[in-house]
């Protein structure tokens, strides 16, 4: 019979990424040793048998959870930008601010907005992550073996699409709220705020991001004092600007990038996962291009740019998602539908810590 897998409880406080891996890593192990130990017919027997008892689909529904959890804590692209904080009984979500920008978080209706920052503090709302898949109950008498994968993969899907399409939306209000003003040389005709607003890095190249562009944007940190591993995010189709780093033909200026190293990289592999100081995360709901409006910009009272991708500094540095509830699995029978429903949510929030930490790569 089945045997129940211990539940995943969120550590609280910060979550290290080495302890997301290893949960992860743990979990790969406890499902090569069940599928090496029981048999396809077995299982299907015992689901069968859960599924008819009285509470065998809550069961099931809980089952479900850790598997979830963990790959929603190790897959999600986002969490890997930004630090994981467990938020404790009644605890209030309350960090350290850049008390001379503006902050940002989203809000409870899910949009971004600016916050109060007050003696250095901004406190950040948490809102509710949903999905509710349903399996007919004529269609698992037929797939009783497939109903859990599934169902779990829809569920993790739709949720980690929430939360992506949240976070970005909170980045790109953040990114917008100052541009480049000041210099960032030395502290003559320098304030507090140039060096710590957001920077937009334009292209060289009209219409991709540019070797140079990258350059730029990464020097940039060290002339805010910001050391530590930095991060490219963009949209899945700009890997192909940073494969023509290595073409020096027509459209480029003659800016070819040769390195062995990263050849070798994109003709064994056919992708890299670090170039310039940088690792490269990739995720669809980031805009091949998209029209921000910007508060002010150098020579001009407001203006917008045309942004193909962001730069973002360590985790600690760019923000915080706070986890008020864990995620949560739910089951009912419905019967007008004539199905089994599976609902999964979790209540978390994203707060922008430090703007200066973001640098936009711009198209001309």
């Amino acid at each position: 019979m089945f045997k129940a897998s211990e539940q995943l409880v969120l550590q609280k406080g910060y979550i290290k990424p080495e302890w997301i891996e290893a949960q992860y890593a743990q979990q790969l192990r406890a499902s090569q040793e069940l599928s090496a130990g029981i048999g396809t017919s077995e299982v299907e027997a015992q689901l069968m048998e859960l599924h008819a008892s009285p509470g065998g689909l809550q069961f099931i529904g809980q089952e479900m959870r850790s598997p979830l959890l963990r790959e929603a804590l190790y897959e999600s692209v986002h969490r890997s930008l930004i630090q994981v904080y467990k938020l404790g009984q009644g605890e209030t979500a309350e960090f350290y601010a850049d008390i001379d920008v503006a902050a940002a978080a989203i809000g409870v209706s899910g949009l971004p907005g600016q916050l109060e920052v007050t003696s250095d503090m901004a406190r950040v709302d948490t809102r509710t992550f949903a999905a509710m898949p349903y399996v007919r109950w004529n269609v698992s008498n037929r797939t009783k073996f497939d109903i859990l994968a599934a169902t779990q993969q829809r569920m993790k899907a739709s949720l980690m699409l929430q939360e992506s399409a949240a976070w970005l939306r909170l980045l790109q209000y953040a990114s917008g709220l100052r541009s480049g003003q000041g210099t960032t040389f030395g502290l003559s005709d320098t304030s507090a705020a140039s060096n710590n607003a957001p920077l937009s890095v334009a292209t060289s190249t009209p219409g991709r991001i540019s070797v140079d562009q990258l350059a730029v944007a990464t020097s940039n940190f060290g002339a805010r004092s910001i050391t530590g591993a930095l991060k490219l995010y963009i949209n899945p189709s700009r890997m192909a600007d940073i494969k023509l780093f290595n073409f020096g033909g027509p459209g480029t200026g003659g800016n070819g990038y040769f390195a062995p190293e990263f050849q070798d990289m994109i003709l064994r592999k056919g992708m890299q996962g670090a170039f310039m100081g940088t690792e490269i995360y990739q995720d669809l709901v980031v805009p091949r291009s998209v029209s921000l409006s910007i508060d002010s910009l150098v020579g001009a009272a407001s203006g917008s740019e045309n942004v193909i991708g962001y730069v973002l500094g360590p985790a600690e540095f760019v923000g915080v998602e706070a986890i008020r509830t864990d995620l949560t699995i739910e089951t009912q029978k419905m019967v007008a539908q004539l199905a089994d429903q599976f609902a999964g949510w979790s209540d978390s929030g994203f707060f922008i810590r430090f703007v200066k930490a973001i640098q936009r790569l711009v198209d001309l």
